[in-house]
């Protein structure tokens, strides 16, 4: 905005040494120019996404049971009984596999008898005495470990697919019957390894209703919401496609990279753009470090807002004269041109036009118009009462006045724009994703005039993750 007053200001001094008389030329026709002249361009973001599974693994860990009992209890050989409780599963996540460790007791009743005969139709008897044996009656508990593994993998609906499979029975406390050098602790290995197998595919079946899609639908929602950029206007990363990388584990939490094709479009002014359901997963190739190209939208309303704010009621003295500002505004375009109008009263009263082809140096960071000068018609008007306006000097003051550097803004907004990539955002209720975003650049490579507005592409670069 400091640009466009320099050039009013400048503009608005000259006339002020005109003659008396009122100046005002016939307004130069516009060029009907579409805002979005310029094709959307896209860019790829590496979005790494943090999952807390904890409320997944404990449903896991509720459906498993938690005590086992069993017997066998034939009449000759050994007949036993046994009982099994377990802790609480210990889940350790590494690289694509969880591991489920569990901690569990056991006590085994026995008996054993040498042989058996039936007797008048009765059933078999024990034709000897049975001995009588147990671990873990009347003592402590003995101890056993459990291992389960699943391999996990997200298929391209969003849908989990794993395969689990029991990889440990440990005992600590072994059972031996030495009276007739027998392992008792083998019968609760093999009963509850029996039963935990059975359980495979309903661990694989709690896993499969994990709803992966919904929290990634949730994630790719939230992308699409408009965030305020305080002062400035609205970002809009506007999501394409998406490809979601292998999960990886780490102790209790997940880790999906998501790979993000973005149409980012920022605006001064709120504006409906519509919104793109989740997408089949796609392959897209992307970089730690994202780079997009933001479509950058500055209406003439908003700019004329803020001109109007610094010029409306201006008031110039120039000796023993003044002149007052009453409106200046951007038109829009002329060609490849940018129209200004700026209309005043006071000691002489009228309007001017200028037009020039803004300019941008992306080193610099400097908007200049180096061909900034009055449109035809106002240079007629000029010429009926003030030639000396048409002086090398003036119009090479004029042309220094016009020069804006960005350099301040760009960082204002590089500081707005990182702060907001780094507020949580409520994606269902209760329910938070926390980004975490830094940019390592932000500068404009294309600038461009429209109906509409004035429209800018800016390079975005940075990195961008999100823990849910």
């Amino acid at each position: 905005m400091k640009l466009i007053l320099s050039i009013l200001l400048v503009l608005v001094l000259l006339i002020t040494m005109g003659s008396c008389g009122s100046i005002v030329p016939q307004q130069p026709s516009f060029t009907e120019t579409a805002l979005l002249e310029v094709p959307e361009r896209t860019g790829a973001l590496k979005l790494p996404i943090e999952i807390d599974l904890t409320p997944y693994l404990d449903l896991v860990d509720k459906e498993i049971p938690s005590k086992f009992w069993g017997k066998d209890d034939p009449c000759d050989g050994v007949a036993y009984s046994y009982y099994f409780k377990r802790e609480p599963i210990q889940f350790e996540g590494n690289k694509s596999t969880m591991t489920y460790n569990i901690d569990g007791e056991y006590n085994i009743r026995a008996n054993y008898c040498a042989k058996c005969a039936e007797a008048f139709g009765s059933g078999p008897f024990c034709l000897t005495p049975r001995i009588y044996v147990s671990c873990g009656v009347g003592e402590p508990l003995r101890k056993i470990q459990i291992g389960f593994e699943s391999k996990i993998a997200l298929e391209a609906n969003y849908l989990l697919k794993s395969k689990t499979s029991l990889v440990k029975t440990n005992i600590i406390n072994p059972c031996e019957l030495s009276f007739i050098n027998y392992d008792a602790s083998k019968i609760i290995e093999k009963e509850i390894s029996t039963a935990l197998i059975e359980m495979e595919d309903e661990i694989d079946e709690q896993i499969a209703s994990v709803d992966m899609k919904s929290t990634i639908t949730e994630v790719w929602d939230a992308l699409q919401e408009s965030m305020l950029v305080e002062g400035m206007g609205y970002l809009n990363l506007r999501p394409q496609e998406i490809d979601v990388e292998p999960i990886t584990f780490k102790k209790q939490k997940g880790y999906v990279t998501v790979n993000l094709v973005l149409s980012p479009v920022f605006s001064t002014d709120s504006i409906n753009l519509t919104k793109k359901s989740l997408p089949f997963l796609t392959k897209i190739k992307s970089k730690k470090d994202f780079s997009l190209p933001i479509l950058t939208l500055a209406s003439y309303d908003s700019i004329n807002s803020i001109l109007s704010q610094n010029m409306d009621n201006l008031v110039i003295p120039y000796k023993k004269k003044k002149i007052i500002i009453t409106s200046a505004k951007a038109l829009g375009p002329v060609g490849s041109k940018l129209l200004f109008e700026v209309i005043f009263t006071g000691s002489k009263k009228g309007k001017l036009y200028l037009i020039g082809t803004p300019a941008y140096d992306s080193k610099t960071h400097i908007i200049s118009f180096p061909d900034l000068e009055f449109d035809i018609r106002s240079r007629d008007a000029i010429l009926k009462s003030a030639k000396w306006l048409f002086d090398k000097k003036l119009t090479t003051l004029l042309r220094e006045k016009a020069l804006y550097d960005l350099t301040e803004q760009l960082e204002l907004a590089r500081n707005e724009i990182e702060t907001q990539l780094n507020i949580p955002m409520e994606i269902s209720k209760g329910q938070f994703a926390y980004f975490s975003g830094k940019l390592t650049d932000f500068n404009i490579s294309t600038l461009n005039i429209g109906t509409l507005g004035i429209q800018l592409i800016v390079d975005l670069s940075g990195n961008l993750s999100i823990r849910l």
